[in-house]
């Protein structure tokens, strides 16, 4: 079977699609036809936009190895890059699901970082009803509008989507003239230092143990609608 390792969106923008559709690397069996995907390190180029999105499919308990290892690659990358050449902007995911969320982003003009902020707080002002330890925010790019951003909350045991939260768009603008401001900017790069930038992660570390109260907030931010 053919599998890919790499997409040059680019030069393959078929490769793309099947991604999104969630057809990559599948394969179906001759004898029983059982169709099944093959999770392997995925990179996603996009050398018109410059950057990469590199998947590397590990559970939870491997992130922080998984994080030290790209870390020390990128490292090691980053001195064979010459020095009159702008190295792309390079991120890292650890399941399918993140890739496509991160790529929806990109295509949309998002800031990655001020959404999982956003992201951040909507944890911290409904842990009651969304655990980060039970339940996973995702970004839904085909129902967000003009007017708003939509994020959907799924179960991380049973995969399902469970509800919809609405974000004013306009709250999101303001955020990006925040952090965009040159005594701002390096709140946010601490909070989600990257190159794997995830709230959900972010508050499990705060608080690793069941959650008995709020994570520390970070900043005020209006709830979502």
């Amino acid at each position: 079977m053919e599998l890919y390792e790499s997409i040059n969106v680019q030069t393959s923008p078929d490769l793309k699609n099947l991604l999104m559709a969630n057809q990559m690397n599948t394969v179906t069996c001759e004898q029983c036809a059982l169709t099944f995907r093959v999770d392997k390190p995925l990179l996603y180029h996009d050398p018109v936009r410059r950057f990469m999105i590199y998947q590397i499919p590990m559970g939870e308990s491997a992130v922080e190895k998984g994080e030290q290892e790209f870390s020390e690659s990128l490292g090691r990358l980053s001195k064979l890059i010459p020095k009159d050449i702008q190295a792309p902007d390079v991120s890292l995911v650890f399941s399918r699901t993140e890739l496509v969320e991160r790529i929806f982003l990109r295509d949309a003009g998002l800031n990655e970082r001020i959404i999982e902020y956003i992201k951040y707080m909507i944890y911290v002002r409904n842990v009651g009803k969304i655990n980060p330890a039970r339940k996973v925010l995702l970004f839904d790019a085909e129902d967000s509008t003009p007017e708003s951003l939509c994020f959907v909350v799924q179960d991380v045991e049973s995969k399902k989507l469970e509800s919809v939260l609405q974000y004013d768009r306009k709250t999101y603008n303001a955020l990006c003239e925040t952090f965009d401001k040159d005594d701002q900017t390096p709140t946010l790069l601490e909070l989600f230092p990257g190159p794997y930038i995830s709230a959900r992660r972010s508050i499990l570390k705060e608080t690793p143990e069941p959650h008995s109260g709020e994570p520390k907030s970070p900043g005020s931010l209006d709830s979502p609608k």
